[in-house]
């Protein structure tokens, strides 16, 4: 798992888009998506339900963004000190 992918997480699970996430995050789409589908991966859950109109959140990849907030905040303050 690396500290990008939490970040492209966290930004699709905020933007509710893959597009505007990889906007957001700068770089292509077809980039994010495939760290996302790593992450899932090594995770061994599916963190969204795609549909072609739309990108939302499964229970279990709530639970994830909840923690991810909390690493990628605490990586945060270690950069900030």
């Amino acid at each position: 798992m690396e500290l990008r992918q939490l970040r492209y997480f966290r930004s699709i699970a905020r933007t509710g888009s893959f597009s505007a996430a990889a906007t957001e995050e700068f770089v292509v789409q077809s980039a994010l998506s495939q760290q996302i589908r790593k992450l899932e991966e090594e995770l061994g859950v599916k963190l969204f339900e795609r549909t072609t109109r739309s990108v939302r959140l499964t229970r279990e990849g709530e639970e994830i963004l909840e923690l991810a907030d909390r690493v990628l905040a605490d990586v945060d303050l270690v950069v900030a000190e």
